[in-house]
């Protein structure tokens, strides 16, 4: 999956993105749709003098929430039920904390329902799916990308983990068939990741930041 044109900023604090107005578009519908208010998008776009004025092709900036990426801290091991340190690698237990904020609440629920399957805890540490979805997505379930070489052959990349529906399709779990859903999107996006490299922790944008260069889509 190729980098979303969502930009990120630090992985701890607000991040921003951008956004494009379409026509019909009205900034109470870009702010439900991007999960924040009207007052937090005039906020950010100084430009915008009236909320009910803006214009088709417009770029606007679009506020993070604050909690969404909070690098967890805590020892290694720290289950995501808040208990104690587990003493070496369980199946049952992930590697390491998810963040804080809704996106850690729907990595937890992911890695949950991926257990129950049989993908091993080690596979699937939950701040490098957390690192993933920030430089995929940004956070939002509803991103799509429409201009790299997935989106020109017909499969554009959609959601947190920026899976094309061939990939989701071939790596989501039963029940779980809606490629805008974030919990299905997180279990297909990682069960490609470890079918394809090994572990989530292996994807090359991961191992690229690890490195201190830039991240590359997977």
């Amino acid at each position: 999956m190729s980098t979303c044109i969502y930009v990120a900023s630090d992985f701890e604090g607000t991040h921003m993105g951008s956004y494009s107005i379409k026509a019909g578009d009205t900034l109470n519908k870009i702010a439900q749709r991007h999960h924040t208010s009207v007052g937090e998008l005039m906020k950010a776009n100084s430009q915008i003098k009236d909320s009910n004025l803006i214009f088709a092709g417009d770029k606007l900036n679009i506020p993070g929430s604050k909690d969404e990426f909070v690098k967890a801290s805590g020892p290694k091991g720290v289950n995501l039920d808040g208990g104690s340190p587990t003493k070496g690698a369980q199946s049952s237990a992930p590697v390491g904390n998810a963040p804080k904020g809704q996106v850690g609440d729907w990595i937890k629920e992911a890695m949950q329902k991926l257990s129950a399957a049989g993908v091993p805890a080690d596979k699937m540490n939950p701040q490098d799916i957390a690192t993933i979805i920030q430089h995929e997505s940004s956070g939002d379930p509803n991103v799509q990308n429409n201009w790299d070489y997935n989106a020109q052959a017909g499969h554009p990349s959609i959601g947190l983990m920026q899976t094309i529906q061939p990939t989701f399709d071939a790596n989501k779990l039963p029940g779980h068939d809606d490629i805008r859903n974030p919990v299905d999107n997180i279990i297909a996006g990682v069960r490609y990741a470890v079918e394809r490299y090994g572990s989530v922790s292996e994807v090359p944008g991961v191992k690229a930041l690890r490195q201190g260069q830039a991240y590359v889509g997977y």
